[in-house]
């Protein structure tokens, strides 16, 4: 191979410090968009696009601890896992749930877990019980990441009440769907001059290497630059908002989700049109002298969506829900009628202004406590009538817009009764749910 003459060195030379230093690239900005191109379609080659993932794992306890599971029930965004059986949930070790392909953006786990005491004794204090347990856990995936969220229960070291015992927590961590690939090969050829480049074919730029020890000639490193293949571009999703009353009557909408939160007003009059990136957005509405509504969507690339809020005038304060030691307290509360899971239709005014508590306090949970009377079911299902009708609400809080994570339901039974059961009016009293505002 023949020496490289002192014109070109000189001319390598300053290539590389290019490279080294962006801001000598100034007087030749048509060769630094070319290198910066090809930075980035290597970027691309060792991390491939691929879609966003979402990989459920249980990690349930050990047969020497004394718990066995006998029910699950897990949901994303909204949706029933299929899951292994008890036999095999309840073997040790950690066990894989689900392997979903999911839209980049925001989700919601919701993980119900019952334990029971399987180390049976007649005189432990929590013969017979039942732990029921729920968590929920919001996360955000993106293309080419796998999120793992793992359910995990655990013992509550001298809890207070033995119902507080157990609980459940989610881990979340991500990982890159596939691995980085190797760089590629440095091929080695003799000096090329530099030449026009052409907009369509590759480009080749030339690198010397260091000084060579005596008597060894030098090299020079040619890599080959291809431009970049331009990509069509993702089309944008649109979201439309209305708002009617019976006069016409602007509102403030939040809307949440991928990027920086939008505030924006909502006239009466007309639909407001917002454009949005695919994925998944809560939506509040607040408008003076009206109940605060809520909303879940979850837009498709280049879809567009609309959502109608139909404002409902607030009541005045003294029919106004109220917060009590952590309890919201509603002018109407929700009643059940004996051996009925979902509340009585006559008591479901109040879930709106439970709804309009959530959307102005956006930090808050909401944890909803059943119960039932002492004679309304055999004892042996009072848990599970005080399980469902927690569940039932929830449920309708969730139909209502409020995000799954946000609540969670917990049964009772008949231990924390409200009034005697000895009269019809106590145990109708008792027949019930509480609604406990969660702050962090």
């Amino acid at each position: 191979m023949r020496l490289v003459d002192s014109s070109f060195l000189k001319f390598g030379s300053l290539v590389l410090a290019g490279l080294l230093a962006p801001g000598a690239f100034a007087a030749e900005p048509t060769r630094e968009e070319q290198v910066r191109a090809e930075l980035e379609r290597q970027l691309r080659d060792m991390v491939p696009e691929s879609p966003s993932e979402v990989q459920v794992l249980f990690a349930g306890f050990k047969p020497e601890d004394g718990y066995r599971l006998v029910e699950t029930d897990f949901l994303l965004d909204g949706e029933p896992l299929a899951v292994p059986g008890l036999d095999e949930l309840n073997a040790p070790g950690v066990h894989r749930l689900a392997n979903l392909k999911v839209e980049p953006g925001e989700h919601t786990l919701v993980s119900r877990v019952t334990y029971t005491n399987g180390s049976w004794s007649l005189f432990s204090e929590t013969n017979g019980f039942l732990w029921k347990i729920t968590a929920s856990v919001g996360f955000q995936t993106q293309r080419g990441l796998r999120v793992v969220v793992k359910a995990s229960p655990s013992v509550v070291p001298n809890a207070p009440d033995p119902r507080l015992k157990l609980k459940l927590t989610h881990a979340v961590t991500a990982e890159m769907i596939q691995p980085l690939k190797d760089e590629p090969a440095v091929v080695t050829a003799p000096p090329v001059k530099p030449a026009p480049v052409d907009a369509g074919a590759p480009v080749k730029v030339a690198q010397p290497t260091p000084p060579p020890d005596a008597g060894v000639k030098p090299t020079t490193t040619v890599v080959s630059v291809t431009p970049p293949v331009e990509r069509p571009p993702v089309a944008a999703s649109r979201l439309r908002l209305q708002v009617t009353s019976k006069k016409p009557t602007s509102a403030t909408a939040f809307v949440r989700g991928p990027g920086e939160p939008l505030k924006l007003t909502v006239p009466g009059k007309k639909p407001q049109d917002v454009p949005l990136s695919a994925g998944a957005y809560t939506v509040d509405l607040i408008a003076d002298g009206f109940l605060a509504q809520t909303r879940q969507v979850v837009l498709a690339a280049g879809a567009d969506t609309s959502l109608a809020f139909a404002l409902v005038p607030a009541p005045k304060a003294a029919k106004a829900a109220k917060v009590q030691e952590g309890r919201i307290e509603l002018p109407q509360p929700l009643s059940f009628d004996e051996k009925k899971p979902v509340p009585a239709k006559a008591s479901l005014a109040g879930l709106d202004l439970a709804v309009d508590l959530l959307v102005r306090d956006p930090k808050a949970r909401l944890r909803i406590e059943g119960h039932t009377d002492s004679k309304e079911v055999p004892e042996p299902a009072r848990q599970s009538l005080s399980d469902a009708r927690a569940r039932a609400v929830a449920d309708m809080l969730i139909r209502a817009g409020v995000a799954p994570s946000r609540v969670e339901a917990v049964g009772l039974g008949d231990r924390s009764p409200k009034a005697p059961n000895l009269i019809p009016r106590g145990r109708e009293l008792n027949r019930r749910v509480e609604l406990v505002l969660l702050r962090p």
